[in-house]
C-alpha cells in the first residue's frame, strides 16, 4: 500500500508533475473561455432592484416614525444600522425567490444527472481527501463506500483515491497508515494512495498544491473532498461527464446535504439544509452563472486549469489579515475565473453529502475560521483583474459576520430608545405614534419575518407539491412539524449565534489568529461544565438586558425570543448537543430526512466499515511494501 511515514520511503504512483506558479494578487483578466448567457446582466439588475425595493419598504416605517419630530442621535443610529442589515436579508430572500420560481416552473438550465451523456472513455479523476487529526476509521469508511459504489457501476479504473494528510499527531498518523494499507488490500476496484506531509506549508491549500505539482499531470480532473465528504457514484461519474461537456469550466461545485447527524443540533441543521438548501443554491446559481463560488470540497476541478491559475500568494503582513489565505477555496475560484475558466454551481446534481457540526459550539469554532478568512478577503478588494462580481461576493461574505455586531448595536439602540421614552403615564399607550404609524411598524416587522423565514417556506412548498419527495420526508405532517420545530430552534439559537459572531469579529480585528485545529465532528452531549464555560457570558448579557428591560413590559414582550435564548443559553446548549434528544426527535418523526428513512445501499457501507477493526501495524507494513 502506498503511504509515507517517518520510518518509510514514499510509496505513491509514478510522478506526473505539472508546473504551478504562484499567482500575483494583481494580474490581467483573460477572456472567458465560454459564453456568458445573454441576459445575465438583467438577472443581476433584477436582483439588485428587488433588493433595494424591499429594503426601502421595510426602512420607511421606522423612518416615518422617528423623523416626524426630528431625528435624535439614537434614532439616526438605529436607521443607519437598519439599512445594511435589511439589504442583506432582502438579497437573501430575493435570491431564494428566484430559485423557487425556477424550480417550480422547471424553466432552468441547471444540469441534471439524467441529462448527462457518459463519454466514450472516462477521463482519469483523482479523489483527494484532505485530513488533519481526524477520526481515521470514519474517513476511510466513507472512501470505501464510494469505492464500492464505483465498482458496482463498473467505473473503478477511472478513479483513484488519495488521502492527503497534514496530521500532526503521530498516533493518528499511524492509524491512517494502517487504514490505508487495509483499504488497498480490500479495495473494490479503485486504487488507494496515502501521503503524509511533515511540512504543513499553506495548510489545506498547500496540501492540494503539492499534490498537483507532483501527480496532477496524471489526472484530468480532481474531486476535492473534506474529511466528512460522501458522494454517490452516479454523482462522481456525472461530474466528470459534465466537465467533458463543458470544456470551458474550471470548477463545478455541488450542493452538499447533511447526513449522519446524531445530536438534536446536527439533526436540525441537516433537516433545514435538506429542506431549503436547493432553493437557496438554485437562486445563487441563477444570478452568478459562471462567476459563482467554489467552496473547496464536494466539487470537481479541472487539474490543468487549477495548476495554471490557482496557486495562491501569501498576503503581506501577519495573520489574521496577512500570511496564508485562510478561506483559500473561494479565492482559488476567483483566480481561475480571472484566467478565463468558468466557476459554476450545480444545485440539481444530487448525491453530495457532508456532516453538520454536532453542537452550536462546534459551529461557532468553524465559523470563527470562516470569519477570519472572509474578513481577510477584503485585502483583495482592489486586486486587479478580478471580476466585479468577485468584489461583490467579498463584501457580501464579510457582511455575513459583520451582521452580528450590527444586530447587537441595532438592538442596543432600540433598547436605549425605549428606555429614553420613560414609563408611560397611567392609561397612556407605550407607543407614542399614530395608529397609522403603528400599522406601518407592524408591517415592517412582518416583512422582516417573511424575509427571514420565507426561503424555508419555499423549500417546504416545493417538497409538498412533489408526491415522491413528500413521501420521502414522511408526509405533509412530518414536514410541517419539522419546519415549525426548525423555526423555533432557529429563533432561540439566533441570539447565541449573534454573540459568537461579535466575538469572532472582535478577535480578528484584535489581531488574534484562529490557528489550525481539527474539527470535532461527533458529540454525545456537552457536559454542564463545558456549557457553562462556553455560554456563561451569553447568560450574563441576557440577564443584564433583562434587568434593563424589566420595568418596560412592552420591551420584554418584543425581546422575548432574544432574552430567552440568552438567559437559557446553558440548558439550551446541553439539550441541543444531546444525541439522546436527537434520537427522541427521530422517534417522533421530527427532523428526519429522506436519507434516514430510506438510506441508499451504497451509503450503508460508510456505517458498517467504520466499525470494522483496522489492520495491524505489521499488516500495514507488508501491504505498503507489496
Amino acid at each position: 500500500m502506498p503511504y509515507e511515514s517517518a520510518a518509510s520511503p514514499r510509496f505513491l504512483p509514478p510522478p506526473a508533475p505539472i508546473g504551478m506558479t504562484t499567482q500575483p494578487v494583481d494580474a490581467p483578466a483573460r477572456a472567458p473561455k465560454g459564453f456568458t448567457p445573454r441576459f445575465m446582466w438583467a438577472r443581476r439588475a433584477a436582483l439588485l432592484l428587488a433588493t433595494l425595493i424591499l429594503t426601502a419598504a421595510a426602512w420607511f416605517a421606522p423612518y416615518d416614525l422617528f423623523a416626524g419630530d426630528g431625528l435624535t442621535l439614537l434614532e439616526l443610529a438605529g436607521l443607519i444600522l437598519f439599512g445594511p442589515l435589511f439589504i442583506g436579508i432582502s438579497c437573501w430572500f430575493c435570491s431564494a425567490l428566484a430559485g423557487f420560481v425556477l424550480l417550480l416552473t422547471r424553466r432552468h438550465e441547471f444540469l441534471r444527472l439524467e441529462h448527462l451523456t457518459l463519454p466514450e472513455k472516462m477521463p482519469r479523476t483523482a479523489l483527494l481527501a484532505t485530513v488533519r487529526n481526524e477520526d481515521v476509521a470514519a474517513v476511510y469508511a466513507r472512501l470505501q463506500a464510494m469505492d464500492l459504489a464505483l465498482a458496482r457501476k463498473g467505473q473503478s479504473r477511472a478513479f483513484d483515491f488519495f488521502v492527503l494528510s497534514d496530521t500532526s499527531n503521530d498516533l493518528i498518523a499511524h492509524q491512517e497508515a494502517e487504514h490505508a494499507a487495509r483499504a488497498a488490500a480490500h479495495h473494490a476496484g479503485s486504487a488507494f494512495y496515502y501521503r503524509r506531509r511533515f511540512d504543513n506549508t499553506g495548510r489545506k491549500a498547500g496540501n492540494i498544491a503539492d499534490w498537483v505539482k507532483s501527480f496532477g499531470g496524471g489526472y484530468e480532473y480532481m474531486i476535492v473532498l473534506d474529511a466528512d465528504s460522501l458522494m454517490s457514484a452516479e454523482l462522481l461519474i456525472g461530474l466528470t461527464s459534465a466537465m467533458e461537456q463543458r470544456p470551458d469550466l474550471g470548477v463545478l461545485q455541488t450542493t452538499p446535504m447533511g447526513v449522519g447527524g446524531e445530536t438534536l443540533f446536527a439533526r436540525n441543521l441537516q433537516f433545514g439544509i435538506r429542506l431549503y438548501g436547493r432553493v437557496a443554491t438554485a437562486g445563487i446559481a441563477w444570478w452568478t452563472g459562471d462567476e459563482s463560488l467554489y467552496w473547496g470540497h464536494n466539487a470537481i476541478v479541472r487539474t490543468q486549469a487549477f495548476a495554471e491559475a490557482a496557486a495562491l500568494p501569501r498576503l503581506a503582513g501577519r495573520a489574521p489579515f496577512g500570511g496564508d489565505i485562510l478561506s483559500h477555496d473561494v479565492v482559488e475560484g476567483w483566480f481561475m475565473r480571472r484566467a478565463g475558466w468558468g466557476v459554476a454551481m450545480a444545485p440539481m446534481l444530487e448525491g453530495s453529502y457532508e456532516e453538520c457540526p454536532p453542537t452550536l459550539r462546534d459551529e461557532a469554532v468553524r465559523d470563527r475560521r470562516w470569519c477570519q478568512g472572509n474578513l481577510q478577503h477584503l485585502a483583495l478588494l482592489r486586486a486587479r483583474g478580478l471580476h466585479w462580481l468577485a468584489r461583490v461576493q467579498m463584501v457580501m461574505a464579510a457582511m455575513v459576520y459583520a451582521a452580528g455586531p450590527l444586530w447587537l448595536a441595532f438592538i442596543g439602540a432600540g433598547v436605549a430608545l425605549r428606555v429614553q421614552q420613560g414609563m408611560p403615564e397611567p392609561g397612556e399607550p407605550w407607543f407614542g405614534g399614530s395608529a397609522e404609524q403603528l400599522l406601518e411598524l407592524h408591517w415592517s416587522i412582518v416583512l422582516t419575518v417573511i424575509m427571514l423565514f420565507g426561503p424555508k417556506l419555499m423549500g417546504a412548498a416545493l417538497i409538498l407539491m412533489d408526491r415522491h419527495e413528500r413521501h420521502a420526508f414522511g408526509g405533509a405532517l412530518a414536514i410541517g412539524v419539522g419546519l415549525a420545530a426548525e423555526f423555533v430552534m432557529s429563533a432561540v439559537l439566533a441570539p447565541m449565534r449573534m454573540l459568537f459572531a461579535c466575538r469572532a469579529v472582535a478577535e480578528v480585528l484584535g489581531g488574534i489568529d484562529t490557528g489550525w485545529n481539527a474539527q470535532r465532528r461527533s458529540a454525545v452531549r456537552a457536559p454542564w461544565s463545558e456549557a457553562w464555560a462556553t455560554y456563561r457570558w451569553h447568560t450574563a448579557i441576557g440577564l443584564a438586558v433583562l434587568a434593563i428591560a424589566a420595568p418596560y413590559s412592552d420591551l420584554v414582550i418584543w425581546m422575548a425570543p432574544i432574552l430567552f435564548g440568552l438567559v437559557c443559553a446553558v440548558p439550551l446548549a446541553v439539550l441541543t448537543s444531546s444525541a439522546a434528544a436527537g434520537q427522541v426527535a427521530r422517534r417522533l418523526g421530527i427532523f428526519v430526512t429522506p436519507e434516514e428513512r430510506a438510506p441508499p445501499k451504497w451509503m450503508g457501507r460508510a456505517d458498517t466499515a467504520a466499525a470494522e477493526p483496522a489492520a495491524t501495524p505489521a499488516a500495514a507494513s507488508s501491504a505498503a511494501l507489496a
